[in-house]
């Protein structure tokens, strides 16, 4: 019975360790969106590649985001941190497509 209770435990902080360590930061902050505001797979799978797209192009925007959901106590809270970091991720674009025209221009 003990090496029961044992293993279980062993899986239990292999699980914790998967999940909060190596699973990556924009599957976490997708799966606790997925908590809070009831989201289907297939929404999660949207937002793992939404997020995943937008941290290719600007890492330190998923990186707040991802560490306010992780805060979220709500479904509200976790969706405001996510459109923080896409509001965020278009003003950069817009200063950097602007100038790429003043260069263009010149």
């Amino acid at each position: 019975m003990k090496k029961v209770v044992v293993l279980l435990v062993l899986a239990a902080a292999a699980y914790a360790a998967y999940a909060f360590v190596r699973r990556p930061p924009e599957k976490r902050a997708c799966a606790r969106m997925a908590e809070l505001c009831g989201l289907g797979d297939q929404q999660v799978e949207q937002c793992v590649s939404a997020l995943a797209s937008l941290k290719r192009s600007n890492a330190a925007s998923v990186a707040r985001a991802t560490a306010c959901v992780a805060g979220a106590k709500s479904c509200g809270e976790t969706m405001g941190c996510v459109s923080g970091a896409a509001l965020n991720f278009g003003a950069g674009f817009v200063t950097d497509f602007l100038t790429g025209v003043q260069k263009a221009a010149k």
